[in-house]
């Protein structure tokens, strides 16, 4: 009955002959009303999956049937508090595997009675509105493979009992308002393969135990915490890390040049093993990567930290990237000539750095580049031309860089045709650095003149001898000079 387009309530009958049914398939319709849970019977059967989701189902959830293997009733309009499982006195079986209610609209606390499901191998309540701490005592869940709680109101420090969650494969705590530093006990999740912890409030260092004993990690996102420090070499030995998002934090240093040694950014082609969806800000939006696409994603987010010197070269080597988004930090130096390697790439930011010289001609050979920006650098010289980067032709994808000309800037360069007229113009530039010269010849002549003088008069004055010597030469001077001047008067008069 699923994808049916069915818009109408569950009648109140079924309620009363369904308690034999084992599966159930009702997702992707405008089902509304109360959903169709069915108690069981006793122990006696159990049903093994309920598909409930993406329907219109409002109202609170009176039961949590735990006789159920998988019940998913994501996507719905459901409303209160998560209820309890329905166990009583070990009477009713207990098989939930699967408990998916994101996309709802549950509020509250995280009961603890969910503590009780002691087969549960995936917990997704994402996407509510769910307040309070994590109950610890979910670290004894051992079958617990997938804990998916992000965009809640959710708080306080993450438990350290998680860290004993050894078969965990999938943990997203991501858009909270956890806080305090990764617990330490999280290196004992050798299983884990997705670690998305943004957008919270987190701090101290990226701890470097998560390259060290994290081997399994393809998904680690940090983004938008207030990490600090240096970015840890030892992040460079997670040779299966497909993205790396560390965005907006208060991270410091050189980016490392080892992360070349990431072996599945530096392959082409898709990876078979990335087993989740994935949500990436790129191309100045964020992209929802499903089942059929998320095998593709490569990325590397470091944009808005306060990382310095020079892009690595090395970076030019990880081939497979899909996306490469370093943009407002403070490195300095030329854009690698090499960039035009990174033939995958689809989104480029080196926006607000302080990058110079001349934007490398390799750039016009990447033919997926759908989002280019290198704007408020220092950037000098003609752009590029190439017939796939003709085609970003917004202005605004080159704008604070003064020093550059020709399409699509209003600004065009000099070209070869004008060597004459250049070189006219040379000429008269010299002349005009030859008066320029003569100028500021004269204009310092009297002041050095007056230097002098005030220098000569300033020994007179504070050294008696020479003063009477020089004006006993000036009296000499005088009588010879009225001598024979009265000579002169006799001789004509």
């Amino acid at each position: 009955m699923s994808n049916a387009s069915i818009s109408d309530t569950i009648p109140g009958w079924f309620e009363k002959v369904c308690h034999g049914i084992k599966s159930l398939y009702f997702s992707n319709n405008y089902i509304t009303g109360k959903p169709p849970v069915c108690k069981g019977n006793s122990g006696l059967k159990y049903r093994t999956e309920f598909y409930l989701e993406s329907n219109k189902f409002e109202g609170p959830l009176q039961l949590l049937p735990t006789d159920i293997g998988q019940l998913h009733l994501q996507n719905n309009s459901l409303q209160g508090i998560i209820p309890q499982p329905d166990i009583k006195n070990n009477v009713t079986v207990d098989i939930l595997g699967v408990l998916d209610l994101s996309d709802n609209h549950f509020i509250g606390s995280i009961p603890d009675s969910l503590c009780s499901l002691q087969r549960l191998a995936i917990l997704d309540l994402s996407n509510n509105q769910l307040s309070g701490r994590i109950p610890s005592c979910i670290g004894k869940i051992k079958t617990l493979g997938a804990l998916l709680l992000a965009n809640n109101n959710l708080y306080g420090h993450i438990p350290i009992s998680l860290g004993h969650l050894n078969v965990l494969d999938s943990l997203h705590l991501d858009r909270n308002k956890f806080t305090g530093m990764v617990p330490f006990s999280f290196r004992h999740l050798e299983n884990l393969q997705y670690l998305d912890l943004g957008k919270n409030g987190l701090e101290g260092i990226i701890p470097a135990w998560i390259g060290d004993e994290l081997s399994s990690l393809r998904l680690l996102v940090l983004e938008s915490n207030n990490f600090h420090g240096e970015i840890s070499m030892s992040l460079c030995k997670l040779s299966l890390l497909q993205v790396l998002n560390l965005k907006d934090n208060n991270l410091t240093g050189h980016i490392p040049r080892c992360f070349n040694n990431v072996t599945a950014m530096t392959e082409l082609g898709p990876t078979s093993e990335f087993g989740e969806d994935v949500s990436v800000f790129v191309k100045g939006e964020m992209l929802n990567y499903t089942s059929s696409n998320v095998k593709y994603v490569k990325f590397m987010g470091l944009s808005g930290n306060k990382l310095s010197g020079e892009i690595p070269v090395e970076l030019m080597s990880l081939v497979g990237l899909r996306g490469l988004d370093l943009s407002r930090n403070h490195l300095s130096g030329r854009i690698p000539e090499n960039i035009g390697n990174l033939s995958q790439l689809e989104s480029l930011d080196l926006s607000k750095n302080d990058l110079s010289g001349p934007i490398p001609q390799s750039l016009s050979n990447l033919d997926s580049l759908g989002w280019l920006n290198l704007s408020f650098n220092k950037l000098t010289g003609p752009i590029p031309s190439g017939r796939h980067l003709q085609t970003l032709d917004d202005p605004t994808i080159y704008m604070g860089n003064s020093g550059l000309c020709g399409e699509p800037l209003d600004k065009s360069c000099p070209d070869e045709s004008d060597g004459k007229s250049n070189a006219g113009e040379s000429d008269g530039d010299h002349e005009d650095g030859k008066e320029s010269y003569f100028y500021w010849f004269y204009a310092g002549l009297a002041p050095g003149f007056a230097v002098g003088l005030l220098g000569f008069f300033s020994v007179l004055c504070f050294k008696k001898s020479w003063r009477y010597a020089y004006f006993g030469f000036l009296e000499n001077l005088l009588n010879k000079v009225w001598v024979e001047i009265a000579l002169l008067k006799r001789k004509f008069g």
